[in-house]
């Protein structure tokens, strides 16, 4: 028996034979692709089925195919394991992921590509430039909200601290032109103008575009609907940089006055970019047992609003102390959104490490969600540490 997920690469020998090599072995019948560029477009060349159980698997048939730009271990995605591409299949991907007609084989190489950032194999900033160059022209809808999703996700958790405003920035750019060159009304419009609310809760280089847009005195991009809670997120995104005051929440609060619209003001002017309020957010999560669900996410979401630490790591202690309290006094569920959303995002594993050796005997429950949560922030620490220096 074995544990985990298997990683499944290719290993490409002289002659141009292939090995299959697999950590935590087992049984698996996965179909390696093999594709070249014709002009600039990556063709598949052929496929070949393999059955694979052990660490290393000779594949012998693929003997001679040394003019193959990109090898695909498990084309067609027909078991459950990661893949890891080989340097040079890498650089094909780069080059002509979007060029590839098979939606299922772009899936797995936008996982791979995924997979291999999040282990700090592949750098945050190369991950990006392949996203701003292909995702524009993913014709998938449920692939293009994964990799704008995965974008913005290693922005604010991976990239090394010197670079993230860069990358923050440049980020924000590709999302905007994107939206502006995407076809009018479509769901991809609408993808990227949720991501350039995302993008733009980190930087604030698009905020006077993004205010007269939503003032009226500009014109939105051809066909694309400004709807509330379009409205509701690129006005979070401004609040989060500065750019928003009571008076502009306001507003927007009397022309949308649904449920929807009263939560989504609360996250608006919690993410405003002032220490004072950041701090009457974090303990109103905390303390005000009046919040509901819907309330206390929103509230959450403007203390994390843009990623500012600055604003909120005086908190840090803080969260340690109220934690194991608040499991005991407050509903399962609201204390699992305030252990989750509120985990500090520090430097250093030593507080949640301090915590947890002195916590030995807290509930079991407890437990396995700071340990989670430590886990992510180990990885988190890892992969940045892992980015190439510039």
């Amino acid at each position: 028996q074995t544990t985990g997920m298997s990683q499944i690469s290719v290993e490409r020998e002289g002659d141009g034979a292939l090995t299959v090599v697999q950590t935590d072995p087992r049984p698996h019948r996965l179909a390696v692709g093999l594709y070249a560029f014709e002009g600039d477009r990556l063709m598949q060349r052929g496929s070949v089925d393999v059955d694979i159980a052990a660490e290393r698997t000779p594949v012998p048939a693929l003997s001679g195919e040394s003019s193959v730009d990109l090898v695909l271990p498990n084309d067609g995605d027909r078991t459950y394991a990661k893949v890891r591409l080989d340097a040079r299949s890498t650089d094909a991907a780069a080059r002509g992921l979007s060029t590839i007609d098979d939606a299922l084989a772009r899936a797995v190489i936008w996982a791979a590509l995924w997979d291999a950032t999040r282990d700090g194999e592949l750098p945050v900033a190369r991950y990006l430039e392949i996203v701003a160059q292909h995702a524009p022209r993913e014709g998938n809808a449920a692939l293009l909200a994964d990799a704008l999703a995965h974008a913005q996700f290693a922005i604010g958790h991976y990239a090394a601290a010197a670079e993230r405003d860069r990358l923050a920035a440049e980020w924000l750019e590709t999302a905007w032109t994107a939206l502006w060159a995407a076809p009018a009304g479509s769901d991809a419009q609408l993808a990227w103008a949720r991501a350039v609310g995302a993008a733009a809760s980190r930087t604030d280089r698009r905020a006077g575009e993004l205010t007269a847009i939503l003032s009226g005195g500009a014109e939105a991009p051809s066909g694309l609907a400004l709807d509330p809670e379009l409205r509701w997120d690129w006005l979070a995104a401004l609040s989060a940089t500065g750019h928003v005051d009571l008076a502009a929440a306001d507003a927007e609060l009397a022309r949308d006055g649904s449920s929807q619209g009263r939560t989504a003001y609360r996250a608006v002017l919690a993410a405003r970019p002032d220490a004072a309020v950041r701090a009457d957010a974090w303990h109103a999560a905390w303390d005000d047992e009046s919040l509901t669900n819907d309330h206390l996410d929103a509230t959450i979401a403007g203390v994390r609003a843009g990623g500012r630490r600055d604003l909120v790591e005086e908190f840090d202690a803080d969260y340690f102390a109220r934690i194991r309290p608040a499991w005991s006094a407050r509903s399962i569920e609201i204390a699992r959104r305030l252990v989750i959303s509120l985990f500090p995002a520090s430097d250093t594993l030593d507080p949640v490490d301090a915590w947890l050796d002195a916590n030995a005997d807290a509930p079991g429950a407890l437990r396995r969600l700071v340990i989670e949560q430590r886990d992510g922030l180990a990885r988190d620490l890892r992969v940045r540490a892992a980015q190439p220096s510039l």
